[in-house]
Formats: structure tokens, C-alpha cells, sequence
């Protein structure tokens, strides 16, 4: 008999956990779904878990791909999305979230050959008036949405210019925002654009289509244009775990890529040249035996560019992974 109980109870264990998996990979479809159709563009989720006893949600890797006629990659990268719901909100039809925290790790801005942002090929960015109010007694087929608290950290934004040759211009601006805190947030489309343009603020992309659908939603601000540009050091620095010759070989080669070689020096590690009008050095340094520093430096008529050299070792990075 208490063989029997036993193998009832393991039976009972396995059989919740089974439920969990299954619960939590039907959520995650719909999530899946529902936020690709919001976006307008293919999204993907490592992870997903949800607490019914703790009100909770965890999402792990969170990407959005590139829309239609961009290169098929990820341009969002948020690897944890932490969120705290109100469950007799959510059984009365209206999705409570006192919480939202997003740790935005990436973004990825695109300009194609014709002039045009991927930013701005999205659903959420065609948001052109106010939307309509759902008459009286008829449901508007959208849950009713509320979120408290929004938490956002953001990481860097990467802008790659295809427009403005055979080569395009690739600028880094590192954002470095740590859990800054909105409130009130009243429609899935008003995150997703605040999630997208709170980054481009702190850039000097200008002419993006979204911020009109961020006016149009109320997201409360405009972008930050030349002002914003990080001014100041002239060179990004990055540590890798690569053979120094196979470094030297690939910075090279991202230089020749995206601008052109002026001088190299295979001995003293230095790669000098233009990239978007630039003066770029490259200084490659083997630290140890398994260790090579790579510091990238721009400099326009004496002016520091960062972004430009953010850019450089961001493509020598991409190269070596």
C-alpha cells in the first residue's frame, strides 16, 4: 500500500510539472503571437515562466527581428523582461501590472539605401491619430491595459547607415541608462514605442517616423539631434580571448570594409585610415598569451567620435565571434 501511495504521489509531482511546462509554452505562443502582431515584426523568446502563486513573470532572451527588407537579425535585444501582475484584475478582463522591469541590452537602428529606418517599417511606428474610443457597450477587442511602474535600463544603440555609399556607416553610442522610471503606461503600442525611442533619444539619429507615433500615443518626448551625440573620449576599447594575428587580420579587414586603409603595421599593431570621413586608428596590443587589447580611436578636423569608433569595434567584434 505505501508502495502504491508513493508511486500515486510521484505520479501527482510529475503530472504538475508536465501542467507548468505546458502552461508556460501555451502563454509564451500567445505572448509570442499577440506582441509580433502589435510590433509588425517576428519576435522570438528564449524563456518563459509564470507564477500563479506570486503573481509574476519572467521572460528570458527577448528578441525582435528586423521587419521586411532589412537583414534578417535581431535589432532588439533584451534579455530579461521581470513583470508583476494583478490576478483579480486579470479574472475581471483588465491586465494590472504594477511592475514592469526591462533590461534593454541592444538596439539596432538600420538605415536602408533608400533613406529609411527599420524603426520606421514597423506596425507600431504607423500610428498616424488618436486612436477611436470604443462605443459605448461594444468592446474595443483589446484587453484594457495598466501599468504602474515601468523600470527601463538600456544598454547601446548600434545605427548602421546603408544610405550613404557601397560601404555603410556603422556609429555605437553607449547609453549606459540604469533603471529609469516611468508611470501610468496605458497601451501595449505606448510601451513598445517608449521601449524603442527612450534609446534613439540619447542619439543624434534625426528624422525618425516613430516619434510621431510617440506624439500620437503620448509618449513624452522628442529626439535629442546633434546635441545628444556623445562628445567627449575618442576611442572605445574592448579585451578578446583571440590569437593576436587573427585580430590584426580582422581589424584589417573591418577597416577596409567600412572605410580605407592608410597604413598598417603588422609589428607595431597599428592600423590608421578613414571611416565616414574619420581619421580612425586601430592599436592592437597582445597583453598576455591568450589576451589582445583592441582600442579603436576617431577623430573628425579634431573633434572626437566616438560613435565612429564604437562602430569600428563593433563590426571587429561581430567578425570575431
Amino acid at each position: 500500500m505505501r508502495k502504491k501511495l508513493v508511486i500515486l504521489g510521484l505520479i501527482v509531482v510529475v503530472g504538475i510539472i508536465l501542467l507548468g511546462i505546458v502552461k508556460d509554452s501555451l502563454i509564451k505562443s500567445v505572448v509570442t503571437a499577440g506582441t509580433t502582431k502589435v510590433i509588425g515584426a517576428p519576435v522570438k523568446i528564449d524563456g518563459f515562466s509564470l507564477s500563479l502563486f506570486k503573481q509574476a513573470v519572467r521572460i528570458k532572451g527577448f528578441r525582435i527581428y528586423n521587419p521586411k527588407g532589412y537583414p534578417k537579425e535581431p535589432f532588439l535585444d533584451i534579455p530579461e523582461v521581470s513583470v508583476d501582475y494583478n490576478l483579480g484584475a486579470l479574472l475581471k478582463g483588465k491586465l494590472h501590472l504594477p511592475l514592469v522591469v526591462v533590461n534593454l541590452n541592444e538596439l539596432v537602428v538600420i538605415k536602408n539605401k533608400e533613406g529609411k529606418l527599420n524603426v520606421d517599417s514597423l506596425k507600431v511606428a504607423q500610428q498616424k491619430e488618436e486612436p477611436s474610443k470604443p462605443k459605448e457597450g461594444k468592446p474595443s477587442g483589446q484587453m484594457p491595459l495598466q501599468i504602474d511602474i515601468f523600470t527601463l535600463s538600456i544598454g547601446k544603440v548600434i545605427y548602421k547607415d546603408f544610405s550613404v555609399g557601397d560601404k555603410p556607416s556603422i556609429q555605437v553610442y553607449d547609453i549606459g541608462i540604469k533603471e529609469k522610471t516611468y508611470q501610468n503606461i496605458t497601451s501595449v503600442q505606448q510601451l513598445a514605442v517608449l521601449i524603442l525611442t527612450e534609446p534613439m533619444k540619447k542619439t543624434a539619429i534625426k528624422g525618425a517616423g516613430i516619434y510621431g507615433a510617440a506624439a500620437v500615443l503620448g509618449v513624452g518626448f522628442l529626439p535629442a539631434g546633434v546635441a545628444g551625440m556623445l562628445i567627449g573620449k575618442d576611442s572605445s576599447q574592448i579585451d578578446f580571448d583571440v590569437d593576436y594575428e587573427k585580430v590584426f587580420n580582422t581589424s584589417l579587414k573591418v577597416m577596409r570594409e567600412m572605410g580605407e586603409s592608410g597604413q598598417e603595421d603588422k609589428t607595431t599593431g597599428i592600423i590608421k585610415g578613414k571611416v565616414s570621413g574619420c581619421n580612425v586608428t586601430i592599436k592592437i596590443v597582445k597583453k598576455t598569451d591568450k589576451t589582445v587589447q583592441v582600442t579603436v580611436s576617431a577623430r573628425k578636423y579634431l573633434i572626437p567620435k566616438s560613435q565612429i569608433a564604437g562602430g569600428v569595434l563593433h563590426q571587429i567584434s561581430e567578425e570575431l565571434k
